[in-house]
């Protein structure tokens, strides 16, 4: 899954995959020209400090606020919580079965 969020007011994408609890995790701030900026990532199947009974947003939301506090970013509106980016479907693709 790549999916875009915001959180305390900012534009991030999740690159996510693997199986719940043990994915694989890229954050990827987006800059306001469009341009990437910092970045952070993590492996939860290997990861020590995981909970694997912790949901996807808010092992999201924890690592954005481990990139956060390691980039020394500023948030634009740091009480703001974290939303999915609705996305534009580009096109429609079906599961290979014709109904």
């Amino acid at each position: 899954m790549v999916r875009r969020f915001t959180y305390r007011g900012e534009t991030f994408t999740a690159t996510v995959h693997g199986k719940p609890g043990k994915e694989e995790i890229f954050i990827v701030q987006l800059l306001d020209d469009g341009d990437e900026g910092p970045e952070i990532s993590i492996d939860r199947f290997e990861d020590a400090d995981n909970d694997p009974q912790m949901g996807l947003e808010d092992a999201i939301v924890k690592l954005t606020n481990k990139l956060i506090a390691e980039q020394s970013l500023d948030m634009s509106e740091p009480s703001l919580g974290f939303s999915w980016i609705e996305a534009k479907v580009m096109a429609r693709v079906h599961d290979g079965i014709q109904h």
